[in-house]
């Protein structure tokens, strides 16, 4: 009786927590038969099978409700750097955007895209950097400016870094019809 009780109340904690977090909808009538059921179990192996699929169907729950809200997050913090990379931005100001800690929200960002928050936000960066330099005739610092960079001299380095050369030599192969322009005959 005592392994009974308890595997109907560990059973009825979790349920409860996976309820409390979110992961699971409470239902008046899903329990309905949880207690005719582990009275009336008389193997111990059959109790253990419902108490251990009941377990696993709660953490389940919480799992993929967490899974749901971190893809959340993380899509937040992206269309925020996407409309605010011009900005001065920390990781510290996209985690207090998304409300969680600066560590949690660190990891969470490097699993869903395979970068870390800077080479993500560099990314975004340089990429409009390359727009403003072929479709635009503003000078370099306007440009640094322009894409979130207030050191010239640190942009040029972060642009050569990621792009393989500088944003001058960038703008000027692209007058010339250099990198990143082909002829549609050149293959």
């Amino acid at each position: 009786m005592e392994i009974r009780t308890k595997a109907l109340e560990f059973v009825l904690w979790a349920e409860h927590l996976a309820y409390e977090k979110g992961g699971m909808t409470y239902q008046f009538r899903s329990r309905q038969d949880y207690l005719p059921f582990v009275m009336a179990a008389q193997e111990l192996p059959v109790l253990r099978e419902w108490f251990s699929e009941k377990i696993s169907a709660a953490c389940r729950n919480v799992i993929n409700k967490r899974t749901e809200q971190s893809n959340s997050i993380v899509e937040t913090a992206k269309e925020y750097l996407k409309q605010n990379y011009a900005k001065d931005i920390s990781l510290d100001d996209v985690s207090r955007i998304v409300n969680i800690s600066p560590y949690y929200f660190s990891k969470l960002f490097k699993e869903d895209t395979g970068e870390t928050f800077i080479e993500y936000l560099t990314a975004i960066r340089i990429g409009k950097a390359k727009e403003l330099l072929d479709a635009s005739e503003y000078s370099m610092k306007e440009i640094c400016a322009m894409v979130g960079y207030s050191d010239p001299n640190y942009f040029s380095r972060t642009f050569k870094k990621n792009g393989g050369v500088t944003p001058t030599d960038y703008k000027e192969s692209r007058k010339k019809g250099g990198v990143g322009r082909r002829s549609p005959r050149a293959d």
